[in-house]
């Protein structure tokens, strides 16, 4: 996958299927509609970008198994 801002935000969550695809899941969705559930990749801009803090520790770790789906 090209360089992308999505994999190092505070606000992105990995999905795995039970297949092994992988997918980001942007957090922001879930109160803003103005960002994508799932963000096309490579994301070179992004207004709701935020690099990992003590608040927010940064992206959950590889392999967490959910359905992108739901």
């Amino acid at each position: 996958m090209p360089p992308s801002l999505c994999p190092c935000c505070a606000w992105k969550r990995d999905v795995v299927t039970g297949r092994g695809s992988r997918f980001l899941l942007c957090r922001r969705s879930s109160t803003d509609r103005d960002f994508p559930k799932y963000p096309m990749q490579p994301v070179r801009s992004c207004p709701g970008f935020e690099p990992p803090t003590l608040d927010r520790p940064g992206p959950d770790p590889v392999g967490e198994r959910d359905d992108p789906e739901s």
